[in-house]
């Protein structure tokens, strides 16, 4: 039986948006990787597209706190590499939330409450998360679906129906 969702994805994907929507009808808690990095960047001044100034140490000690709070129970984990990191926990369903390229960078570049992107950005954003994620963990792909219970393509399948295959999946009908 499940106790936690750790949902990952690519940019654009859909995992926050399932992962907030998980929570409240489940009524768990809900974690979010980049919430922790905006409240870091805003604090230190560093302007919320440029990822690039934030310290390692503080991606791992963000990792390792999402890390007990999935192992925990009792939480939705909206992160990057959160499925990798509880690839081995059997009671955290680990999710994928995949998009196909032109749906992902026309999601990205519309976001109405985000810095404005280009296709470009939004590429370059991903490619350095991987390259992040390597450098730090010098580890594999993190978004492999070797890692996850369920992986879903949101390309064409809207959130209710995204969110009603993870309850089923979490639910274990």
């Amino acid at each position: 039986m499940y106790k936690s969702i750790a949902i990952s994805g690519q940019i654009a994907a859909g995992s926050s948006t399932a992962a907030k929507a998980l929570a409240e009808r489940l009524n768990l808690e809900y974690h979010s990787a980049g919430d922790f990095f905006r409240q870091y960047m805003l604090q230190h001044n560093i302007p919320l597209y440029d990822k690039s100034q934030i310290p390692d140490e503080l991606d791992r000690k963000i990792d390792r706190k999402l890390i007990q709070l999935a192992d925990h129970g009792g939480a939705v984990i909206d992160a990057d590499y959160i499925g990798y990191f509880t690839r081995n926990m059997l009671h955290v369903l680990k999710v994928l939330l995949t998009c196909n390229e032109e749906e992902k960078i026309r999601r990205a570049v519309s976001r109405v409450h985000t810095h404005k992107e280009t296709a470009e950005e939004v590429n370059k954003r991903q490619e350095e998360l991987y390259k992040k994620f390597h450098k730090i963990y010098s580890a594999e792909d993190y978004l492999n679906p070797k890692f996850f219970d369920l992986v879903i393509d949101t390309t064409r399948t809207g959130p209710e129906k995204v969110v009603e295959q993870i309850l089923k999946k979490f639910r274990g009908n």
